[in-house]
């Protein structure tokens, strides 16, 4: 089935204003604005002069010091979707271990030249399921990471498989280069797109396909799987509703065209007859889950940003929904809480991230994009307690940015990775180190967890299990 709509210009888009396309030999890593190393200027100011090129005009300031409290943990048997449950509120995880290396594998092509490792892992029933940076997706035990079966998303039609990764996405006889994907697991289904122009459900037994839906725009967005509707949207800003059972389009919405995106997935969050779509405008737009009527809109841009990095508006990082209220995050530096119902802001901070928070009991933590991590209170927007992260590798000269995923809630600690390579766990009452585990690969997307078991999915694409 063909979801036929008005086709935009599509721009390939480069973290680092892109404002221009790229072509196909721009190496992926570096549209990351992490990921880059920064050269040697003789002529750059002193250390003491120096600025981030993420910073924005407003910080985050401590407003209430004090100890985060947390709710009782819980054994969580499944990660289902890219941010866990629909509504992205995983609340406390449970990990009674000390979190050590208990499994690695490689789950196939890892991030390179022209492609990119983009989805998290999902897991349901003892099962993990992944995509590697060429979209195969494959099922593997959580408790030994065994290789239950392994399959390719691939599209004749519309696709020529690369060698290098990168899946040609053809438009009007030329030839537009894609990156991206997505994984759900809902009712004994995997629901996933490798960042082109079809997606697919697959039987998450066997790996086979069960149906498919083609678009004339590539899907971008990780999808969510809520009440026999899959929710995705493409690189346009159209959020498109699918029947779960046939891939049917039910009803879309589209946003305002916009170009500029940082290289994330972020997915809508779901709650009960509320969706709640996040777009690379600084849209954040509230629908009906029964028909796509919009209840209410809201932008977190930002205007006057010191850089063109830092004037990208894209909501990076998935929306949050607890209880009646709605959390959302845009590159630029806006965070805002919503009425779910009204739209009404209830509170907002300057913090701009990539990672969608964690949230527990009545906290969210989350990691800005000048590697702070933060305490908010989510009633209040008060700041509680912030912790300084490594910016740098090289700290005093301020060059090669690390990047930082995540955090998760696991067991009593904030679970962190970075591009360094490091697993970094942090007292969630307080802020404070509590150690860390040396990985070996780089890492830019966050861990999940489910049966007390964390995995970690590196840029090289390895799986790595830790209980």
């Amino acid at each position: 089935m063909t979801l036929s709509r008005t086709l935009p210009l599509y721009a390939c888009l480069a973290a680092s204003l892109l404002l221009t396309g790229c072509g196909a030999g721009e190496r992926l890593s570096n549209l990351n604005p992490f990921s880059a190393p920064e050269s040697d200027d003789p002529n750059a100011p002193p250390d003491s002069e120096r600025r981030s090129v993420l910073e924005l005009g407003d910080t985050l300031r401590v407003q209430e010091a004090g100890v985060a409290t947390l709710p009782r943990a819980y054994v969580n048997t499944a990660w289902p979707q890219a941010d866990g449950y629909p509504t992205h509120a995983m609340q406390h995880t449970a990990a009674s271990g000390d979190l050590n290396v208990v499994w690695r594998t490689r789950i196939g092509a890892g991030s390179s030249r022209n492609a990119r490792i983009n989805a998290r892992p999902v897991i349901s029933d003892g099962v993990a399921y992944v995509i590697d940076a060429e979209g195969r997706v494959s099922a593997l035990s959580l408790s030994d990471g065994d290789e239950i079966w392994r399959t390719r998303l691939d599209d004749p039609s519309l696709h020529e498989a690369q060698g290098d990764g990168f899946l040609p996405f053809f438009r009007g006889g030329d030839r537009v280069l894609t990156f991206g994907g997505g994984l759900s697991f809902d009712n004994g289904r995997i629901y996933a797109h490798s960042g082109g122009g079809f997606f697919v459900a697959l039987d998450a037994a066997t790996g086979e396909e069960v149906w498919r839906a083609h678009s004339l725009t590539p899907f971008h967005s990780a999808p969510t799987v809520a009440d026999g509707r899959v929710f995705v949207s493409t690189d346009d800003n159209e959020l498109l509703a699918l029947d779960a059972s046939n891939g049917d389009v039910l009803w879309s919405h589209r946003s305002i065209a916009e170009t500029a995106r940082i290289l994330t997935a972020p997915s809508p969050a779901v709650l009960g007859d509320v969706v709640i779509a996040p777009y690379s405008s600084g849209e954040i737009v509230a629908l009906r889950v029964q028909n796509g009527t919009v209840l209410w809109s809201d932008s977190l841009t930002r205007a006057g940003g010191l850089t063109p990095l830092s004037t990208i508006n894209d909501i990076a990082a998935s929306p949050v929904i607890l209880g009646d209220a709605a959390y959302a995050m845009s590159h630029s530096g806006s965070m805002a809480a919503f009425d779910l119902r009204t739209g009404e802001r209830m509170w907002e901070q300057p913090a701009g991230g990539l990672n969608a928070p964690a949230i527990a009991g009545d906290y969210l933590f989350l990691v800005s994009v000048n590697a702070e991590l933060v305490a908010i209170d989510r009633t209040t927007g008060e700041v509680r307690w912030l912790t300084q992260l490594q910016q740098f590798r090289n700290e005093r000269k301020r060059k090669n940015r690390v990047s930082w995923a995540g955090p998760i809630l696991a067991g009593d600690r904030l679970v962190l990775a970075s591009s360094e390579g490091d697993l970094a766990f942090f007292d969630p009452t307080t802020g404070d180190p509590m150690g860390d585990r040396d990985l070996g690969d780089s890492v830019y997307i966050a861990p999940v967890i489910a049966d007390e078991t964390v995995l970690v999915l590196t840029d090289e694409g390895r799986l790595i299990a830790l209980r």
